[in-house]
């Protein structure tokens, strides 16, 4: 994430060559500059006297006079909480001096206010520094036109493309008899905001199940994830889909010739995905969905008379769920 000292350098490099904009017109009788501040949407995370207050700690003097209202810096909170702006003016009287629009493209008002405090720290030092006005009316030239409005991105605190690595816990029901419980492992890579591409693996642990004879069943799964994650921010939530791997080994419990095997399946499955910032470089990963799947496995043992007897019949589909916590990685 860039910091406040690197943003207001690009800001500084991007209205350097534009700041003669924000000088008054001849018809400016004093350098004083009063505040017109309106958000009629709410948005703002600061208010008019708080903005005030660090725009003069920042200058070193009373950025704005309150007796003034004739030449005035006019700060006006537009868009919505999904595309926050911010439009700044220099305003006399009903005259339009000049005009500087900043956008936060990730919808994130609270990371316009330092990029707002040094546009309007240019502004008021490029209008205070101009001395009064000695030419007569008649010997004033015609003010310029209104300069286009000028546009400055604020570039969004988290790039692309990431790697999230996560470890956490996993529970799961379905394919075996009892609840099973196991340590997870993920690795998801961002190559776009919005989409997340990553795999995931639980090594539940083995149980036994029935007395004399039995059985203990141990289970794997390893998953391919494709994630949509419409909403985005400190809270991001989407829609997952996975291809998964699973392997189950059994050994037989109180058996005449106990044999260990394994048996390997296949599944779909879907779920949703949340993730939540803990700190700048650590999150919180919750998954819960489903696996199908597409074979469905069942545990017998064969008696010394002959035949079969079942122990356990999968089920077709697996709940599942994986909390687990996870670094970011540039």
């Amino acid at each position: 994430m860039r910091s406040h000292p690197a943003r207001g350098a690009v800001i500084w490099l991007l209205l350097a060559p534009s700041l003669s904009l924000a000088a008054p017109s001849p018809a400016s009788s004093s350098a004083a500059l009063g505040l017109r501040w309106s958000d009629p949407g709410s948005l703002s995370p600061t208010t008019e006297a708080e903005f005030d207050a660090r725009l003069s700690e920042r200058l070193g003097h009373a950025a704005f006079d309150a007796t003034v209202s004739e030449q005035a810096l006019s700060v006006v909170w537009q868009g919505s909480a999904e595309q926050c702006q911010v439009e700044l003016s220099l305003v006399h009287g009903a005259e339009v001096q000049g005009t500087r629009l900043l956008q936060s493209p990730s919808g994130d008002c609270s990371s316009l206010v330092p990029a707002l405090l040094t546009v309007a720290a240019l502004l008021v030092e490029a209008q205070q520094a101009q001395p009064a006005p000695t030419a007569t009316p008649a010997e004033a030239p015609p003010p310029p036109p209104p300069p286009p409005a000028a546009s400055v991105s604020v570039a969004p605190e988290r790039a692309s493309p990431l790697v999230l690595v996560s470890l956490g816990g996993a529970v799961a029901s379905g394919f075996a008899p009892k609840v099973e419980l196991a340590p997870a492992a993920a690795i998801v890579w961002v190559p776009w905001a919005p989409l997340r591409v990553g795999a995931e693996g639980e090594l539940f642990f083995a149980h036994q199940y029935g007395n004399g004879p039995g059985f203990s069943l141990a289970h794997d799964r390893l998953a391919l994830l494709l994630c949509g994650m419409p909403q985005q921010g400190n809270v991001a939530l989407g829609l997952c889909a996975n291809f998964a791997y699973h392997r189950s080994t059994t050994e037989g419990i109180s058996l005449a010739h106990a044999e260990t095997h394994d048996a390997n399946t296949f599944s779909v499955g879907a779920g949703l995905r949340a993730e939540w910032r803990l700190t700048s470089h650590l999150w919180w990963v919750a998954h819960a969905g489903a696996d199908v799947a597409l074979r469905q496995l069942y545990f017998y043992y064969t008696p010394s008379p002959g035949g079969e007897v079942t122990l356990f019949r999968q089920q077709r589909v697996m709940p599942q769920a994986l909390l687990g916590l996870t670094l970011e990685l540039p």
